[in-house]
């Protein structure tokens, strides 16, 4: 198992604290030419807190995660079902971003000053909840911990922890998620951040011997774990999704296409999956 979310309760079952551990997962997902360093380190922010949330989702519950930045268009996505299925893109807009330029810019910079977190929980049973709050930190792991506040009322924290070599691949990938339960002591979240801050060596080392599943015994004294939660990219495209897009090409394009024996690729900008369309096919839309 190389990408799995460690649940646990701690101090006295007062807080549910979980770590996951994705980079086989990061590397998969931001496996893109024109993403540079920037926007690995933000899809994989995004898809790191979407990885740790699955996590205490139940039966058939979905989430979907948008990161709206101040742009129209640049926008970051990711979604995530019970079963620890996971996923994450960006838009076409912030992929057309020159590398020169995105790499001159902050985290903070891409966000801008009128970005935005939007939350789509399906619950089930035709129950869907819908949270947005705005952005005031920039930096996406300090929104979302803004966003359960504000939006759930739940006093929570995130700490990701994501390594980037000379090259800009991503090589360590590991995150922190702790929730107030109810009737919690909201000190306890400032005690669990010194204690995530004074041990960053720990939790950011790519190269250390110690088993990232004895993390949790060794930041915190009173935790029980509750069990390991796996998680997977999973795309869910298909070739039939795909078709859409061929009904909005024109239609001399479409001729073209049949009467030259060439056929139509659409590549997924999720997973990179490539589907060809052949004269036939072509034929039946036309």
């Amino acid at each position: 198992m190389r990408n799995y979310v460690i649940k646990t309760l701690a101090y006295n079952k007062q807080v549910r604290i979980l770590f996951v551990k994705n980079t086989e997962m990061l590397k998969k997902i931001c496996d893109n030419k024109n993403m540079g360093r920037l926007l690995k380190i933000a899809l994989g922010k995004t898809v790191s807190i979407t990885s740790l949330i699955s996590a205490i989702l139940k039966d058939n519950q979905r989430i979907s995660i948008k990161v709206n930045t101040s742009s129209k268009n640049c926008k970051i996505f990711a979604d995530a079902d019970a079963l620890g299925n996971i996923r994450g893109y960006i838009s076409d807009e912030l992929l057309k971003l020159p590398l020169a330029e995105a790499n001159n810019m902050s985290l903070e910079q891409l966000i801008g000053d009128k970005g935005y977190l939007q939350v789509m929980k399906d619950l089930g049973m035709n129950s869907i909840f819908t949270g947005i709050t705005e952005m005031p930190y920039g930096n996406i792991v300090d929104d979302f911990s803004y966003y359960f506040k504000q939006s759930e009322q739940i006093p929570s924290l995130f700490s990701l922890n994501i390594v980037l070599d000379e090259n800009n691949e991503i090589i360590s990938s590991r995150g922190i998620l702790a929730q107030l339960l109810p009737g919690a002591s909201i000190d306890i979240i400032e005690d669990i951040k010194n204690i995530i801050n004074d041990n960053q060596l720990l939790l950011s080392n790519p190269n250390s011997n110690i088993a990232f599943k004895e993390v949790p015994n060794l930041l915190f004294k009173d935790v029980d774990i509750m069990g390991i939660h796996p998680i997977q990219f999973f795309c869910g495209c298909s070739k039939d999704i795909f078709y859409p897009m061929l009904y909005s090409l024109n239609k001399e394009e479409l001729i073209h296409s049949y009467e030259n024996n060439k056929a139509i690729e659409i590549v997924c900008n999720v997973c990179g999956k490539k589907y060809s369309f052949n004269k036939d096919e072509i034929k039946r839309i036309i």
